[in-house]
């Protein structure tokens, strides 16, 4: 009877966890750090700064690695051509997170600024792709330290390469473009964009304005409270209610290059759409590829299907070595 008794508790315990684990996975303590924590934990963090070099050297954190957005991305070749802004492919994109300091066994804070494109959600979403579960945001950026008293320096950090790999892509987090065609009007789709973009406006060099079709207009900065810190889950899940987005869809987010989309993703991943997923290559490649449908305007316009038709459609997995913001 004892053991049974004992089995049993084992078991609840065991469950409880799991549970425990579950929330954690979609709480925001998963994926933000606040400004107290890190200045409590920062001996023992790798932090980067995804700030343009030129914010970086007028003052950083102090020990912060300076890497903006396109550090992980090809920029070879013209904006709106097939893999301009794109990830690199797995191994070169090891090295450059391997010569950040980066080996996956210590905790990743990335930093960006307020009224930014949101580079550090792209950064940490790069690394959670390549296996860096523990990467997270500072909440408030760059800001958000220095309101808190945060130490600020001047002097570039250097940091000390270790080796990296990444076998595989994790999470199903990018679609690539043959895949998105594929599935126009059966994912629920959303342009991070600013309405200015959305509608036609153009601010990156791209190819044509609009937006793809079938496309919804939730800009990224949606998710900031007037503080810039990122709003709790729950006033989040009523502002994707809102949206009509539901938790069980597939949800594929872009912006220009998928830097803000994927700040987007990692967020609507906290808030507990799951299937949330970034489009890497974005309105630029879209834009640039005259065979498929641009629309204009404030409405979502609906996809041509039998004009899109592609063959053999890629899987969500891992993106072609190509992508901006």
């Amino acid at each position: 009877m004892k053991k049974t008794s004992l089995l049993v508790l084992a078991l609840l315990i065991c469950f409880a966890s799991v549970a425990a684990g579950a929330e954690t996975e979609l709480s925001k303590d998963a994926l933000f750090v606040d400004a107290a924590w890190l200045k409590a934990n920062i001996p023992n963090v790798t932090v980067i700064d995804a700030r343009p070099a030129a914010m970086y050297n007028k003052g950083h954190i102090p020990g912060a690695v300076q890497a903006e957005w396109t550090y992980f991305a090809n920029m070879k070749g013209q904006p709106g051509s097939p893999g301009w802004g794109d990830l690199f492919s797995r191994e070169t994109l090891a090295k450059k997170i391997g010569a950040l300091g980066i080996s996956g066994k210590k905790s990743v804070v990335v930093y960006g600024d307020c009224g930014g494109w949101g580079s550090e959600g792209w950064a940490v979403w790069i690394l959670r792709l390549s296996g860096v579960a523990n990467a997270k945001k500072l909440d408030g950026g760059y800001n958000a330290w220095v309101a808190a008293g945060g130490k600020v320096s001047t002097a570039a950090a250097k940091a000390k390469a270790v080796a990296f790999s990444i076998p595989a892509f994790q999470g199903g987090l990018n679609v690539t473009t043959p895949w998105l065609v594929s599935k126009l009007g059966e994912v629920a789709i959303i342009d991070a964009r600013t309405p200015f973009e959305y509608e036609g406006g153009r601010l990156f060099q791209e190819r044509r304005g609009g937006h793809i079709p079938g496309a919804i207009n939730i800009p990224f900065d949606v998710v900031f409270k007037d503080d810039m810190n990122v709003r709790e889950v729950e006033d989040l899940q009523a502002i994707f209610t809102m949206h009509g987005l539901d938790p069980e869809q597939e949800i594929v987010v872009y912006d220009t290059a998928g830097v803000r989309s994927a700040y987007l993703v990692m967020v609507l991943r906290m808030a507990g759409y799951e299937k949330a997923r970034n489009y890497d290559s974005s309105f630029q490649e879209w834009a640039g590829n005259m065979e498929l449908e641009v629309v204009q305007g404030k409405e979502p316009g609906g996809p041509c299907k039998e004009e899109l038709a592609t063959e053999d459609p890629q899987p969500p997995v891992e993106p072609a070595p190509q992508q901006t913001i």
